[in-house]
């Protein structure tokens, strides 16, 4: 991805010498790192949509050898890849789960094992889109658990990022079954400045 980026959550950096975005200085999230393929725009906006609305599962081994190819091989080899879980109700509504997907397809590709629902929601929430970047904060705080020990590095893989608190949620509860660390991997990055336009990513408008 283009331009100056914190070198932890991947945010858009406004001085070359920072390093660290303030967020990742003031409040360090539990995973090591958090990378994404592309920006949140353009082409990817597109697969995006298609992947995660428009029933294309079957992108997801497409998106994970762009995924692989811009951001591999991870820095420490993960033991499993997890993926970020999904409300029920998204999952009933699409079929599938487009984390899970990628999550899989991304772990067949690296040779690495894949734990399918190794994270759980373990209370509702309310979708992300549209909230204050307080708001998903306490919305996804502690609602997430790991369903069993964990051990060594895990690679976290979610279809998108946003605000990040979902993958700091994430990590923690891996961090917190026994996870040495924990690396996030995405396909796009919505950066903060892309919130006017994240409620079209959840629900994309009907044609005009």
């Amino acid at each position: 991805m283009d331009g100056l980026r914190c070198e932890i959550c991947d945010e858009p950096l406004a001085a070359a010498d920072a390093g660290r975005c303030g967020r990742c200085i003031l409040d360090p999230p539990a995973f090591r790192s958090m990378r994404a393929a592309a920006p949140y725009r353009a082409s990817a906006r597109s697969i995006l949509l298609a992947f995660k609305f428009r029933g294309a599962d079957y992108l997801g081994p497409r998106i994970a050898d762009i995924v692989i190819a811009r951001l591999g091989p991870p820095s420490s080899p993960p033991v499993e890849v997890a993926a970020v879980p999904a409300t029920r109700r998204s999952t009933r509504r699409r079929g599938y789960h487009p984390a899970e997907v990628l999550g899989e397809a991304v772990a067949k590709r690296l040779g690495v094992r894949f734990v399918a629902r190794s994270l759980s929601k373990i209370r509702e929430t309310a979708r992300q889109s549209g909230l204050t970047l307080d708001r998903r904060r306490a919305n996804v705080r502690g609602a997430f658990r790991a369903r069993s020990a964990v051990a060594g590095p895990i690679l976290l893989v979610d279809d998108v990022a946003t605000s990040g608190w979902t993958a700091r949620e994430c990590a923690a509860a891996l961090v917190a079954a026994g996870a040495e660390t924990v690396d996030v991997w995405c396909f796009a990055r919505a950066s903060r400045d892309d919130l006017d336009r994240d409620d079209e990513l959840i629900t994309p408008a009907s044609p005009r």
